[in-house]
């Protein structure tokens, strides 16, 4: 079939305004499209952000509290609230490293990343500090109140840092967060004065719970079977298969101790010595536990002492061995 040129030119003009309908389209869908990908971007990274500044503010509460009711505090308990604030610290740090930020959030993410860091040095120097003045209140070289002086620095950074990242986050719509960022401040300019390392030191010099205690005692001895009476005023045990001693070792202190060694020593009254140990893996200051020594080499008629004792060189020297004398009946 032959086309007039009037023909052909209407047929051209219908294509290529085809072809530009057509390119139109893609062009608005690949808009829509990548316009949509940008959005999950942001959402995940602000999702991230808001989670790890609202985390962060819980710890800066919690260490707020201590500084401000450190009379309050003892040791274990000091040491607990710093290694969680630095755990979490830890934790959303990784978190906020396997964000994505969007290209307009850039500089809000170098501000966070910012206080994040110097957070974290901040609270490992802060901690330092505060552990050496709780062991030497009296600080005779100041490196305790050097370090704190060194972590409260790094802390206002960060929280100076922060306020970058909020100023940046200002136009930003957190509806679907649930809410506006978080304030966070470690170092809050409105308690300057109890954050000072001096005075906090002089506080914590008249906390005698902040002081560490190394005491590991031999609390009580108990012999199975049970004296049932005495002999010559020593309580008299049974004739026994099995005669066991059981002992409790109790950490008096307020620091864990590990590797716990406890010896056992018995002797009778005809020269025969017997020496056997116990282990305890672990104990946490204020925590106690049971060790049982079996098969006591006990003969009918002798008289025994023994005595437990665990390693010396703690702050209580007293409680370190227990000894106790007994006399196993003539026959059974």
């Amino acid at each position: 079939m032959t086309y007039t040129p009037a023909v052909r030119r209407r047929r051209r003009r219908r294509t290529i305004i085809g072809l530009v309908i057509a390119a139109l389209l893609i062009g608005v869908a690949y808009g829509v499209t990548r316009a949509q990908g940008e959005a999950e971007v942001t959402r995940a990274y602000m999702d991230i952000a808001y989670e790890v500044a609202s985390r962060q503010a819980q710890g800066a509460a919690s260490f707020i509290e201590m500084i401000e009711e450190i009379e309050e505090f003892t040791r274990p308990r000091m040491e607990q609230t710093l290694e969680d604030i630095e755990s979490r610290s830890d934790a959303l740090a990784t978190l906020l490293a396997g964000g994505d930020p969007p290209t307009d959030l850039d500089r809000a993410d170098h501000w966070l990343q910012i206080a994040i860091t110097t957070w974290r040095s901040g609270l490992s120097a802060a901690r330092a500090g505060l552990l050496s003045l709780a062991s030497n209140p009296a600080d005779s070289d100041g490196s305790g109140k050097a370090a704190l002086q060194r972590g409260l620095v790094d802390l206002r950074v960060g929280d100076r840092a922060y306020q970058g990242f909020l100023s940046e986050m200002a136009d930003v719509d957190t509806t679907l967060l649930g809410g506006a960022f978080p304030a966070v401040a470690f170092v809050p300019t409105t308690s300057e004065a109890l954050f000072d390392p001096v005075s906090l030191a002089r506080r914590m010099l008249l906390t005698p719970d902040l002081a560490s205690l190394d005491d590991l005692a031999v609390a009580d001895i108990r012999l199975e079977p049970s004296p049932v009476g005495d002999s010559e005023g020593l309580p008299r045990v049974p004739v026994s298969d099995n005669q066991s001693l059981g002992v409790t070792i109790t950490n008096r202190g307020n620091e864990p101790r590990s590797d716990i060694v406890v010896t056992l020593q018995l002797v009778s009254n005809d020269g025969e010595e017997y020496v056997a140990t116990a282990a305890i893996e672990a104990l946490a200051g204020g925590a106690a536990t049971a060790v049982t020594f079996t098969d006591l080499p006990v003969k009918p008629g002798a008289r025994y002492q023994v005595t437990v004792s665990i390693p010396a060189g703690d702050d209580e020297a007293d409680n370190d061995s227990l000894v106790f004398l007994f006399a196993v009946n003539e026959d059974a």
